[in-house]
């Protein structure tokens, strides 16, 4: 009787293990891709990766998931990227360091402006979030 249960167990965990190796893939599948902005603060301005020139206008989508990393490489500077419309921000961020931060564009479409707090005068740009 002892080796039946022990049989009616194994098998058991063999079949929750084959369960789940056929519906893991489908789960990782149905994960909402992360839109990631790399951004260098430098010269006392901010360049986007894959987006030329200085303080570019950013392109995201209303209700999509972002993730924004913001590298310092401004010798003496601290700096931080902020969206204050939507409460976004990173933090200051030391020369050499980068930090990230994740966040859900809001629904509707609309224009507004990002910025390094402490100096907003030079670094600053746009967001335009479409439906």
């Amino acid at each position: 009787m002892q080796t039946i249960n022990r049989h009616v167990r194994v098998s058991l965990v063999v079949l929750l293990l084959v369960c789940a190796g056929m519906l893991l893939p489908r789960l990782v599948d149905t994960r909402e891709a992360i839109h990631e902005l790399r951004i260098t603060a430098r010269e006392m301005s901010f360049h986007v990766e894959d987006i030329a020139g200085a303080n570019p206008t950013m392109a995201l989508t209303a209700g999509e998931q972002v993730k924004v990393t913001i590298r310092n490489e401004d010798r003496g500077m601290l700096h931080d990227f902020s969206i204050p419309e939507w409460g976004v921000r990173t933090g200051g961020v030391e020369w050499g360091d980068e930090r990230s931060i994740t966040f859900r564009v809001p629904a509707a479409a609309s224009t507004l402006s990002y910025v390094c707090t402490p100096h907003s005068v030079m670094m600053s740009g746009r967001i335009t979030v479409s439906k």
